[in-house]
C-alpha cells in the first residue's frame, strides 16, 4: 500500500492537499483536505484505469459547483425541517439555507472547511473543529474523518466526533457513482435492500411517515436506472430520484455494470439516492443524468421524528460511524 501527498490548490489562503492511496491491484482512492472530499475512486482493469465516481481535477470546480461533489457534509446530512430542533427542552433555531429549512448543516457545514490532514500508516486522516458560534449548533465539535483502502478494494470512510455540549451528528459523503463505461448512467443497475422509503413534503422534508416501496421505487431486485426512471414516470410523473430508503445497515445496496460492481454497507439506517449531472447543469435540466448520488446516513430530519434513529451526540462522548464501498471486477 502506498500513500502520496501533493498540493491541489488554495482555499482562503490555505493550501489544499490531495492524498492518494494505492494498493497492489493499482486501485486508487484520492482525498482532498478541502471538505474532506472523496476526489476519485480509480480502478485498473486489464491495464486500463477507470474512474467510478464523479470528480473534478481542479479545486475551483469543487468550490463553485453546488452539488457537493464527493464532499463530507454535516453536521447533519440532509434537511432539518424549519431549520429547528428541540434538545433537552431547548429549541434551537438555525439559519436556514434551503428555503425555510436547513440542508447539510448550513452554510458553515463540513463541506465548507479545509481540514488539517495527515498520513497515518496507510490511511488518510483529516481533522477540523467546528465552532458553535459559526454554525449555531450546540457545542464545539471536533471531527476526524478517516479514509482507508483494503487490499481487497474496499474503501472505508469513518467519521468520529466529540462535542463540548450535547449536539447532533449525522455526516455522510456526498459521492456520485457511475460504474458503466458510458457518459450517462442509464445503463447502471441498482439493487437496494429496502422495503420502505420516507414520505416527504413539497420541499423534500420528511413528514415522519414511512411508506412501503411501490413499483416506481422498488429496487429490491436489480434494475437499470433507465427502467427505474420509466417506472417512476409511469407511476407518478416524476423525472428524477431524490429519495431516502430505509435500510437495516450492514449490506445496504449494490450497483453494477457488465464489468464491475460496488457493494455499499453502513452502520446506519438510511440511503439517499439522487439522479444528477453535477458536471453539466444544462444536461441536468434535460434529465441527462451522468451519475447517482449514494449517501449512507441516519434518516434525514431524525431529530424531529422519533422513529427515524438517534443522531444525538452526548457531551464529551465520542461516536464513530463508518460507510464502506467495495469494488469487484466481473470477469
Amino acid at each position: 500500500m502506498e500513500v502520496t501527498k501533493k498540493k491541489f490548490g488554495e482555499y482562503k489562503s490555505e493550501p489544499v492537499y490531495l492524498y492518494t492511496i494505492e494498493n497492489d491491484q493499482k486501485t486508487r482512492v484520492s482525498v482532498l483536505s478541502y471538505a474532506a472530499t472523496w476526489q476519485n475512486f480509480e480502478v485498473n482493469e486489464n491495464g486500463i484505469n477507470h474512474s467510478l465516481i464523479t470528480h473534478f481535477n481542479n479545486l475551483d470546480d469543487y468550490i463553485k459547483t453546488p452539488y457537493q461533489v464527493g464532499k463530507t457534509v454535516g453536521r447533519v446530512a440532509g434537511r432539518i425541517g424549519n431549520a429547528s430542533f428541540k434538545l433537552d427542552n431547548e429549541i434551537y433555531e438555525l439559519p436556514p439555507n434551503d428555503g425555510d429549512n436547513l440542508i447539510h448543516g448550513g452554510n458553515n457545514g463540513f463541506q465548507n472547511a479545509n481540514f488539517s490532514s495527515e498520513i497515518v500508516g496507510d490511511k488518510v486522516v483529516l481533522f477540523h473543529k467546528f465552532l458553535s458560534s459559526d454554525d449555531k449548533f450546540p457545542g464545539d465539535l471536533e471531527l476526524k474523518v478517516t479514509y482507508s483502502l483494503s487490499p481487497e478494494n474496499e474503501v472505508k470512510i469513518s467519521y468520529s466526533a466529540t462535542s463540548t455540549a450535547k449536539t447532533l451528528f449525522n455526516p455522510t459523503c456526498h459521492v456520485y457513482f457511475n460504474v458503466t463505461d458510458n457518459e450517462d448512467v442509464f445503463g447502471q443497475e441498482v439493487q437496494i435492500n429496502s422495503d420502505a422509503i420516507l414520505k416527504v413534503d413539497a420541499n423534500k422534508v420528511p413528514t415522519g411517515k414511512i411508506l412501503p416501496v411501490t413499483n416506481g421505487y422498488n429496487f429490491k431486485k436489480f434494475k437499470t436506472i433507465a427502467k427505474a426512471l420509466d417506472d417512476l414516470k409511469s407511476e407518478n410523473g416524476k423525472l428524477e430520484f431524490d429519495d431516502t430508503y430505509v435500510t437495516d445497515g450492514n449490506s445496504v445496496a449494490t450497483i453494477k455494470s457488465n464489468k464491475r460492481t460496488v457493494d455499499f454497507s453502513s452502520d446506519r439506517n438510511g440511503l439517499v439516492i439522487f439522479t444528477a449531472n453535477p458536471t453539466d447543469p444544462q444536461k441536468a435540466d434535460n434529465r441527462e443524468y451522468n451519475s447517482v448520488a449514494m449517501e449512507m446516513q441516519t434518516l434525514p430530519d431524525a431529530i424531529n421524528h422519533e422513529k427515524f434513529g438517534n443522531i444525538i451526540l452526548p457531551k464529551n462522548k465520542s461516536v464513530t460511524y463508518t460507510n464502506s464501498y467495495k469494488y469487484r471486477q466481473i470477469n
